[in-house]
């Protein structure tokens, strides 16, 4: 099965061309662009004409490749479940929801510019949205959420075009959205320790709206993001992610590989998950060196790692959007932090934690992370420790240094 006949139902997918013929050789930029954008508030279908209740991911997948090419990245391999479409991709990963895309890239990748395309897409395959997501009188997009995210870059000079500063990201999301807003969270730039966010006031007129038409309509309350970005790991540790082709004989070493690299560094036991959790992994080795990972729980949640190894600028990220209430068999997300510490060792790493405070009862500052963070971590020391409150969301940004013994 080539790329280009793959049927709307295929669950699980290998590009063997693309995965056999990637090299990681050169210096690599590891910190991601992270770009999430809620089209709208619910998995619900939306109304549609005639009964039509397509979402993205009726998206076929040669508009995906298109959509990535001007990003500057390839599909790699995907899995499927009743719920969600995770694409392991050449630089990182692109997840799809019904009504929701999280696109996260590393390299030099153009994320930003996708965002025409992938508006163009939608209006011309999802044609009744276009009502909701447009504005025709300022010639902006109003979908109901965006968050635009970066730590800041170790190679700068090397991204392309707007990528490079920050503020040019800026101007160039304002072209698309009227209602953004943008934030430095950490110490000077000029110390290299900082992380930038964009985000956009939530579309309470698209929510009422859909509350208005379907009074039945439940808004999803529960919204819950967790970002660890690692820098300085531990080259002891690193050995699991340097690729050995001496010891594989298979067509597709790098999935392989990639698994065996999973099993031997315990990334599939940052969760611990009871007998009636569902786990589906998708895991690839790079050439000659480096590690990205999708695993999806239970249908609807994932959590994806990226691991850039050499010594010189080694970094690995972790994200989840699993939330705490979810987890199982007494699981915290402070004991989830300290798996993800215990595999990559850094010597310096920033936790964000999104969650959506729509419920009065929900407060991050008692989550297990945050009574972790004030307890301190051990073997580390804060550099930074801010709390946002960001229109129904908190956000929680700590920086933390390992400490030395001289």
């Amino acid at each position: 099965m080539s790329a280009s006949t793959i049927p709307q139902e295929t669950t699980s997918f290998i590009d063997y061309e693309k995965s056999n013929n990637l090299d990681s050789t050169d210096a690599f930029e590891g910190p991601e662009k992270l770009l999430e954008i809620w089209f709208y508030p619910e998995t619900k279908p939306v109304d549609s004409p005639a009964g039509e209740n397509k979402t993205l991911r009726d998206i076929a997948y040669e508009d995906w490749v298109s959509i990535l090419k001007l990003v500057n990245c390839e599909i790699l391999s995907f899995k499927k479940t009743s719920q969600l479409d995770a694409y392991l991709l050449s630089e990182s990963s692109f997840f799809v929801y019904d009504y929701k895309v999280v696109l996260k890239t590393c390299g030099t990748t153009t994320t930003l510019f996708c965002l025409q395309g992938l508006f163009n897409l939608l209006f011309r395959k999802l044609e009744h949205w276009k009502d909701d997501l447009y504005n025709p009188t300022n010639n902006k997009y109003t979908p109901y959420k965006v968050f635009y995210s970066r730590r800041c870059f170790i190679f700068p000079s090397k991204q392309k075009s707007i990528h490079q500063k920050w503020s040019d990201e800026v101007k160039y999301l304002d072209q698309f959205f009227a209602n953004g807003r943008n934030y430095l969270v950490g110490r000077n730039p000029s110390e290299a320790g900082h992380w930038n966010l964009y985000i956009t006031d939530t579309n309470k007129i698209l929510e009422n709206k859909m509350v208005n038409n379907n009074p039945q309509t439940q808004i999803d309350r529960e919204d819950e993001t967790m970002e660890m970005l690692m820098t300085g790991l531990d080259q002891t540790q690193m050995k699991y992610f340097h690729k050995d082709i001496s010891s594989s004989t298979s067509t597709d070493d790098g999935h392989e590989m990639g698994n065996e690299m999973t099993r031997c560094s315990k990334i599939d036991k940052i969760y611990t998950l009871d007998n009636n959790s569902t786990i589906i992994s998708d895991s690839f080795a790079f050439t000659p060196c480096g590690y990205s990972s999708n695993n999806i729980i239970d249908e609807s949640n994932y959590f994806t790692l990226h691991v850039t190894p050499e010594k010189g600028w080694s970094y690995a990220s972790f994200e989840s959007n699993i939330p705490e209430s979810r987890l199982t068999n007494n699981e915290t997300n402070r004991n989830v932090m300290q798996r993800v510490l215990d595999i990559f060792r850094p010597q310096e790493f920033c936790l964000t934690l999104f969650q959506n405070t729509r419920d009065p009862t929900t407060q991050i500052s008692k989550t297990s992370l945050a009574q972790s963070i004030r307890e301190g971590v051990p073997g580390y020391v804060k550099m930074d420790h801010i709390l946002y409150d960001l229109d129904d969301y908190q956000l929680l940004y700590v920086r933390l240094h390992r400490i030395t013994n001289n």
